[in-house]
C-alpha cells in the first residue's frame, strides 16, 4: 500500500488511502506501526482521499492512536469527508480524536 507520509513542520501527515477495510487493514497497521518506531511528536491522519471506513479500518486507527499516544505521540484526524465523519462519529471516535477541517488547523491546536 505505501502510505504517504510527509514532515510538516513539527508534525508528520499520514495521507491515508481511499478505504480502509478488511482489504488493506494489516498492512494499513504495519506502516502505521513502522512509523511508530520513528517517535514522531505529532501525527496528523489525513484523511483527503478517504471514502469508505470498515470496522476493520476503525481497529487499526484505533490499536495505533492508543500506541502513539503511549509513546507521547499527539494523533489528530483531519479532512474527513461527510459520510467518513458519520462514520467515525457513530464509533464514537470524536471522543478519542481532535477532528480538525485541515492541516493548518490541526498544527494550531496542536500543542
Amino acid at each position: 500500500m505505501a502510505l504517504e507520509i510527509t514532515p510538516l513542520r513539527d508534525a508528520v501527515v499520514v495521507e491515508l488511502p481511499e478505504r480502509l477495510d478488511a482489504n488493506n487493514a494489516t498492512e494499513l497497521d504495519a506502516e502505521l506501526h513502522a512509523l511508530l518506531l520513528t517517535k514522531p511528536a505529532k501525527v496528523i491522519l489525513d484523511f483527503t482521499r478517504t471514502e469508505y471506513v470498515a470496522s476493520a479500518g476503525l481497529r487499526v486507527l484505533l490499536r495505533n492512536s492508543r500506541d502513539f499516544r503511549s509513546s507521547g505521540c499527539q494523533v489528530t484526524l483531519v479532512e474527513l469527508s461527510p459520510p467518513v465523519q458519520k462514520i467515525i462519529g457513530m464509533a464514537g471516535f470524536t471522543k478519542i480524536f481532535s477532528i480538525y477541517v485541515s492541516k493548518e488547523e490541526a498544527l494550531r491546536k496542536m500543542n
